[in-house]
């Protein structure tokens, strides 16, 4: 829903985006440094999936993907980058930006959003299950 990429680059939203909950760039170097193989910097594959480590899918099966974006979250220019790679290797994404939220938003009911979120993806599954 909300993907968790990066990249060796440095983007926009991790440069200004300083002091906001949960996500910082020292945590996410970190879990990179921590979970990636040994000697991995973050263009591997699995962390900056379209940059120049990055694995062809045009020819994969892939499912339609939603994502959400939130405005107050460093990882956003990622996020956006993904959006562009799954369309430009053909596959269906949708993504739906909320300016006033963080990342992990959606694990706070209480939030105005948490109800925007869970009817956009009970609109998603509909629709998507209507296709099959």
């Amino acid at each position: 829903m909300q993907p968790f990429f990066g990249g060796e680059e440095r983007t926009e939203s991790e440069i200004k985006l300083v002091g906001v909950p949960l996500i910082s760039v020292e945590r996410t170097d970190w879990m990179w440094k921590a979970f990636l193989p040994e000697g991995s910097d973050r263009n591997h594959s699995v962390v900056n999936v379209f940059g120049p480590n990055a694995v062809d899918i045009s020819g994969v099966k892939f499912p339609a993907t939603l994502l959400f974006v939130g405005g107050f979250d460093p990882l956003q220019d990622w996020q956006k980058r993904y959006h562009e790679g799954l369309k430009k290797s053909g596959k269906e994404v949708h993504m739906v930006e909320y300016p006033n939220v963080f990342h992990g938003f959606y694990c706070l009911p209480e939030s105005p959003e948490f109800s925007l979120l869970i009817g956009e993806v009970k609109s998603f599954v509909q629709k998507q299950s209507s296709l099959t």
